[in-house]
């Protein structure tokens, strides 16, 4: 099975950092294309990716295909895209902002196609992704993708009715973690903690009672 990306920014660096890390994906198995001949290059150096001519290369080698371009470009790439990829190929998108319909006015009919929702605590393999599959995903590809994307976290499938309502909570959400974070290590340096000091008990009090949470089985407000 050959992994194709298209787009290797930050989320497409993590999922194969990810990729790489667990071991199930040989290094061999690994492509990918971006305008950027030096993100290819990072690329090649550390998960050994295979660095394609263009994104027709991409498409027409490999099995899988990992679509993380910006969504401005999502038009011209699909329609570079489209005579490549057919029901043999799953399309696997992170684009933000495209729903399922998108991709099926933009490709042959009877492709499969996975919607992604991840965040961006893949960066550090514990993103909370979400998948939305059309109907022309078979179990098996569903089973893959799911494997693929808790090489950098977990993973639930969900209606895509659901979809704007899970990036809410999840994909937004951290920036609220953020600012939370900064706000309690401030108020450690008003307290004559060093920021990094500050900054590194803040994070291990929120990864400690995130922990508390999942394991205690309790609504939150019970640990209060």
């Amino acid at each position: 099975m050959k992994y194709g990306f298209i787009g290797l920014g930050n989320m497409a660096g993590a999922i194969l950092q990810g990729m790489h890390q667990s071991g199930r994906f040989g290094q061999d198995t690994l492509m990918g294309y971006d305008v950027d001949q030096g993100k290819m290059d990072a690329l090649a150096r550390s998960v050994g990716l295979q660095a394609m001519a263009s994104e027709a290369a991409v498409a027409q080698a490999c099995d899988v295909l990992v679509l993380a371009v910006k969504p401005q470009m999502a038009d011209g790439v699909l329609d570079k895209l489209k005579d490549a990829l057919d029901e043999k190929k799953l399309v696997i998108t992170v684009l933000a902002g495209k729903p399922l319909a998108y991709y099926a006015s933009h490709l042959m009919p009877g492709v499969p196609v996975i919607r992604v929702l991840p965040n961006l605590n893949a960066l550090a393999g514990r993103s909370t992704t979400g998948l939305c599959v059309n109907e022309h995903v078979s179990q098996q590809q569903l089973a893959l993708t799911t494997a693929l994307f808790e090489a950098v976290g977990s993973v639930m499938t969900l209606p895509e009715a659901q979809a704007t309502a899970f990036s809410a909570l999840t994909g937004a959400a951290p920036a609220f973690v953020f600012a939370f974070t900064d706000a309690l290590a401030s108020a450690g340096v008003k307290a004559g903690f060093p920021r990094d000091t500050a900054q590194a008990l803040a994070a291990d009090m929120l990864m400690g009672s995130a922990a508390l949470t999942q394991q205690s089985g309790q609504h939150p407000a019970q640990l209060i």
